[in-house]
């Protein structure tokens, strides 16, 4: 989950507001828990589960994941023929990594990112668009801040939480964890 330096001047910061704006408009404390679904909600972003719009047993199986393989696809946001976005999720993932990709999701939408759809020789599946390196940096680092800003990394320090209780508390995963202290440079004293 490494940051590329492609981020304009600003960005993190701007970021961290949002993460308290958002924090605030929902009456949940600087360092509290930021619920994706919650967020979506406030934002007017339907969200809907990937089983909503499949049921043919194969592609479930495949959303599910094969062999004991877990299925890559996380989350998509589309725009629907009212140009409403709507946001679609792997319901199968777990509860951390549904926050993660729905908060990315959400970033994407809250910067205002245009997606292109190109053109391919092939059979793409449904919904896959593409983002510019630049915007898919933003929304990482948004949907990261937004889930795990660092007055809630502070607010750990001072307890003295390891990774793995940070993530609990936080409904994060251990390596969104360590990807947020990376990025703000917060030490934890059980790294």
């Amino acid at each position: 989950m490494g940051t590329k330096n492609i981020l304009k001047r600003g960005f993190k910061a701007q970021a961290e507001r949002l993460a308290t704006k958002y924090r605030n408009a929902l009456n949940i404390h600087p360092c509290g828990v930021l619920c994706a679904f919650e967020l979506a909600k406030y934002l007017n972003i339907p969200i809907y589960s990937a089983t909503d719009f499949i049921n043919d047993p194969k592609e479930l199986s495949m959303l599910q994941g094969e062999n004991n393989i877990p299925c890559e696809w996380s989350a998509l946001t589309l725009l629907t023929k009212a140009q409403n976005r709507i946001i679609i999720n792997n319901p199968y993932h777990a509860e951390a990594r549904k926050q993660s990709d729905i908060m990315h999701e959400l970033a994407h939408i809250i910067c205002g990112h245009k997606r292109e759809q190109k053109e391919y020789n092939f059979p793409i599946p449904f919904g896959m668009y593409e983002y510019d390196e630049t915007q898919e940096e933003e929304a990482k680092c948004l949907g990261a801040t937004l889930q795990l800003a660092k007055p809630c990394l502070f607010w750990a320090r001072k307890r003295n939480m390891s990774i793995e209780n940070i993530a609990s508390h936080f409904n994060a995963s251990t390596e969104m964890v360590r990807y947020r202290i990376n990025m703000t440079g917060i030490k934890t004293l059980s790294i």
